[in-house]
């Protein structure tokens, strides 16, 4: 490539974390273009984006997804596909068709989707030696009362591979067990979601990381602790702290050359109170919220990116410790979640208005997309999260679940797909 900006083609680009990138990318001379399925988005509406793609949405027709993407690469010299979300899956899966065209920083498929999975990733750990909750893989609901004698209680129901905690119960007894068990595995049955398992609840305070990686070597990372979240029982982090931890690093660096990563990998774990042990609990095979944090913090993901597209070979970047940042929309919702009878309601709202006015902790950047001026990329984003909110009122669905929805992969659709590819490709060679 020569000494020009370098063209970047950056998909997922409705998230709140992605738009961030895009804004420092484009800042620094690139010339982006932001593809998602949303016509008015966060990343096609920074003052910083050249070109917009609407695309299909990859949860409900992956191969028309994949197909306008390789027309656009096509008709387009790009000099990098950059994907920010859970399409890294099936561009991953597909990359063959991709590459042709343009730099595509992304594992290979079954690397990429024994992380995704999270029965997986805990085999994955357990084969490394590494810290994982004790996990069991029930077939049906006749096998829940020796889990129950093998785990113990509390224990935890999770989907294998669900996000931002939806389908995620805790259990405290057999019969809280057999009941949550029974009724997510029929609630996702239709779906092809997989079968829910079980794990060891582990008692501590949640860690999480952010690294770029390019062919198994940790190039950049950012461990952080959660200070807020929303919904505040778990799911995406509001307030988060750049924190050092040799141990998680010494794991994630071990996750990662094992799997040959390439590109941006979040983990989290969770550090057991009684023992300090950092257990390996989910891995996001894509960027996550701690991208405006990792700027803070003095990681340039943007120069990482630039030297990938060059072909040139990145300096190795430490993140600063000790630095607070949180996301505004995140934080108003919280604190909005404040009024609902499960957190206290009116009557601890006050207590909680006063906690989001003033926080128990230093903060250093009061937003992502605020902080940076992008003023029509947070009004949609705000304009998005109160419609989410009402929908949430009305369905009974997460915030969360509801937001994400058209960027989720979807591997019931994919396998789907799959499975049409061969079957078209079997009629082929049989004519």
């Amino acid at each position: 490539m020569s000494s020009r900006s370098p063209r970047i083609l950056v998909t997922g680009s409705s998230l709140f974390f992605s738009a961030r990138l895009i804004h420092d990318l484009g800042r620094r001379g690139a010339s982006v273009t932001a593809a998602d399925s949303l016509t008015f988005s966060a990343g096609k509406f920074s003052r910083y984006t050249k070109r917009r793609l609407k695309l299909p949405r990859v949860n409900q027709d992956p191969g028309r997804y994949l197909e306008t993407l390789v027309k656009e690469l096509r008709s387009q010299p790009y000099d990098l596909l950059l994907p920010t979300f859970e399409e890294s899956l099936l561009l991953s899966e597909y990359e063959s068709e991709l590459r042709p065209y343009t730099r595509l920083l992304l594992p290979d498929f079954s690397s990429m989707y024994s992380l995704h999975h999270k029965p997986s990733l805990h085999k994955l750990c357990q084969s490394l030696d590494l810290p994982t909750p004790p996990t069991l893989v029930p077939k049906n609901s006749d096998q829940l009362p020796m889990i129950s004698d093998q785990l113990g209680f509390p224990v935890v129901v999770k989907l294998p591979g669900g996000n931002n905690s939806v389908g995620r119960s805790f259990c405290n007894n057999s019969d809280e067990l057999k009941r949550t068990f029974e009724q997510q595995a029929a609630l996702h049955a239709k779906d092809g979601s997989g079968q829910p398992f079980v794990q060891k609840k582990i008692e501590g305070d949640l860690i999480c990381t952010l690294s770029f990686c390019s062919q198994g070597h940790k190039l950049g990372e950012v461990v952080y602790r959660t200070l807020r979240m929303f919904p505040e029982a778990g799911g995406t982090s509001a307030h988060r702290q750049s924190i050092e931890h040799p141990e998680i690093s010494r794991i994630s660096k071990r996750l990662i050359a094992a799997s040959g990563w390439s590109g941006f990998l979040g983990l989290d774990f969770l550090l057991e109170r009684e023992t300090g042990i950092p257990y390996v609990i989910d891995a996001n095979v894509r960027a996550n919220p701690a991208i405006h944090l990792g700027f803070c913090s003095g990681l340039d993901w943007t120069q990482l990116i630039f030297d990938i597209a060059k072909d040139k070979t990145p300096a190795v970047q430490t993140a600063r410790t000790g630095v607070s940042v949180h996301t505004v929309l995140m934080d108003v919702v919280w604190l909005l979640e404040g009024l609902h009878p499960r957190t206290g309601g009116i009557r601890r709202f006050p207590q909680r208005l006063r906690e989001f006015i003033t926080p128990p902790w230093p903060v250093h950047s009061r937003g992502d997309l605020v902080a940076t001026g992008e003023v029509a990329s947070s009004v949609i984003l705000g304009l998005e999260s109160l419609v989410t909110g009402i929908q949430s009122l009305v369905t009974g669905r997460q915030a969360g679940e509801l937001m994400l929805e058209h960027a989720n992969y979807d591997s019931h659709v994919a396998e789907q797909y799959r499975q049409q590819r061969q079957d078209t490709n079997r009629d082929r060679v049989a004519a």
